[in-house]
């Protein structure tokens, strides 16, 4: 493995640690939608697609960000070692 500058580690470990926190903020903006407007849960219970396959979209990107901000940031740190 090449050792990488100090600097490109430290802007890695930074963007994957941002991307950890917005994927956390998505999935909370998520629960937050779904707990305070109920009318999705009727909707939903009614069968009506829309608002489900929109919060199932938002929670997919928040997951995926979720993932790759964990991957990067654990590539920076194990170049650091």
């Amino acid at each position: 493995m090449s050792h990488r500058h100090r600097r490109r580690t430290d802007l890695e470990f930074l963007f994957g640690d941002t991307l950890i926190k917005t994927g956390t903020a998505l999935i909370w903006f998520a629960g937050l939608l779904v707990l305070f407007r109920p009318e999705i849960w009727r909707q939903a219970l009614a069968g009506d697609v829309g608002p489900s396959a929109m919060i199932g979209g938002i929670l997919l990107i928040a997951v995926g960000l979720w993932q790759w901000g964990r991957t990067v940031r654990r590539d920076a740190t194990i170049a650091e070692r």
